[in-house]
């Protein structure tokens, strides 16, 4: 009898926690019943690695082996959602949880980072701005020309004093962005993009606990808007 894909399954191996943060992103090639093979030419792997991956995978009750349909063997997801453990990949694992993120979120965006900087027409200032309750730091300013690049690298930080309210307020109010985002209709149109929440007590930097107002640091590549230009 053929395996069917689950809505839900709870991860109880390292292992398979590990393979889940490595191969994340095969993984999602797989959600529908898919051939390697197939697989592989659309993003330019080659078949024999997209089958070692498939079979490892398989191995870990990750992937699905489904029956051979035209002479290929298929493969598809275990899950629709999978529930790891903190303690199977604590934070002092090279691959725990956070810290790999962390890693991977790092090298994307300098990566990202150093293309934009390389594309960058003129010289666009970094923004650092600072305020307290009598002055309140002066709202960020994007470069003045519009993005040389579809797709250009941004970022904004901001540290300021919360109660534990205020703070879980506001960290969901971000991520409710990125749950909009994720619930709009996937589309074949544009590139893969990377959009981050990322929000922690404490702040940045060597001097960190001895902040005492409020800071907002911009470095953005977004440019102008050419409507906004334009008086549209």
């Amino acid at each position: 009898m053929t395996a069917t894909q689950q809505t839900q399954l709870r991860i109880t191996g390292a292992a398979q926690a590990r393979a889940l943060r490595q191969q994340h992103h095969f993984l999602a090639r797989f959600l529908a019943p898919t051939s390697p093979s197939d697989m592989a030419a659309a993003v330019g792997m080659a078949a024999n690695l997209a089958h070692h991956h498939a079979r490892k995978l398989a191995g870990l009750g990750l992937l699905l082996r489904l029956e051979r349909k035209a002479g290929k063997v298929a493969y598809q997801l275990a899950a629709r959602e999978f529930l790891v453990a903190s303690s199977l990949l604590p934070p002092e694992d090279g691959q725990g949880n956070g810290t790999r993120d962390m890693q991977e979120l790092s090298v994307a965006f300098l990566h990202a980072y150093e293309r934009s900087w390389g594309l960058m027409q003129g010289d666009a200032d970094d923004t650092f701005g600072f305020g307290d309750l009598q002055h309140p730091a002066p709202p960020p300013r994007l470069p003045d020309s519009p993005a040389v690049e579809p797709y250009p690298t941004h970022l904004d930080a901001l540290t300021l004093r919360l109660t534990p309210e205020r703070y879980a307020r506001l960290a969901r109010a971000l991520s409710d962005l990125i749950a909009e985002a994720a619930a709009e209709p996937i589309t074949n149109e544009g590139q893969p993009c990377t959009l981050a929440v990322l929000a922690f007590g404490g702040v940045p930097g060597e001097l960190g606990g001895e902040m005492k107002g409020l800071s907002r640091r911009l470095n953005s590549f977004l440019g102008a808007e050419v409507g906004s230009r334009e008086g549209v």
